[in-house]
């Protein structure tokens, strides 16, 4: 009976969504136009797939023509096994450090990364070390103001893991990473940025998240009427998600 009145709910809020402005241009779906636009742009780039895993979702795009290197990057050499995507694996902590010379990389990427690490400037500073004058860093990540990463960092890792694999089957082979949103808010990612010698180049908000809720038609629908608000204030640190070009100087 309770699973049933959510995919009732479900398929009330999937009709909503469609007419919500909001909800017109998935943000995941763009950062990999969005990589794959950079990926071209020059011949013979090298590009560091960060938390690359098990699949590198723009290695499609590839024109085989300019013989662009992808390399994954993960912290986890078992995930990486399974990647068959790229040209190379590397199993690297971003934090402490990545295994490349000075200005040796063109393009560095990373996908739902920056929330799980404890110390992102880190990282940022590495990147800037290893890419190349005028290379570029893409990063898409949730802001730590979205209601849905509050409830991820006040739940217990159990619950919520529970949560999201009963409300989101997909979603099951991406949980179990723990987020901190350390500096994961269009302000703080874009200082840091400009502290580590990077100019921002391009900034794509998304303040869509109903979709956590659309177990419940009445939350979903509050969490849209917020979405609409925030986005016509322009609140950009409340917003959902952010994707970001810079370019390193």
């Amino acid at each position: 009976m309770l699973k049933r009145f959510f995919e009732i709910n479900r398929g009330l809020c999937k009709r909503i969504e469609s007419r919500l402005p909001q909800a017109k241009t998935p943000i995941f779906p763009l950062y990999e136009k969005v990589v794959a636009r950079y990926m071209n742009a020059r011949p013979n780039q090298i590009i560091l797939d960060i938390g690359g895993g098990k699949s590198c979702p723009f290695a499609q795009y590839r024109d085989p023509r300019l013989n662009a290197r992808i390399i994954a990057v993960d912290v986890s050499r078992e995930a990486l096994e399974n990647n068959h995507d790229v040209d190379e694996k590397r199993v690297a902590d971003v934090t402490q450090g990545l295994p490349f010379g000075n200005g040796e990389v063109d393009l560095i990427v990373s996908r739902t990364v920056l929330e799980h690490l404890q110390n992102p400037e880190a990282f940022i500073g590495i990147s800037s070390r290893i890419l190349k004058r005028n290379g570029y860093f893409i990063t898409l990540f949730p802001s730590k103001f979205a209601p849905f990463a509050f409830l991820n960092v006040l739940l217990p890792e159990k619950v919520s893991t529970k949560l999201l694999s009963y409300f989101f089957p997909e979603s099951r082979s991406l949980t179990g990473f723990p987020a901190f949103y350390e500096k994961c808010y269009y302000s703080a990612i874009k200082s840091l940025l400009e502290k580590h010698g990077f100019v921002t180049l391009d900034t794509y908000l998304s303040y869509y998240q109903s979709h956590y809720f659309r177990f419940f038609v009445p939350l979903f629908l509050a969490s849209a009427l917020y979405e609409i608000v925030l986005q016509a204030l322009g609140a950009k640190d409340l917003c959902a998600y952010v994707l970001v070009v810079a370019r390193k100087q």
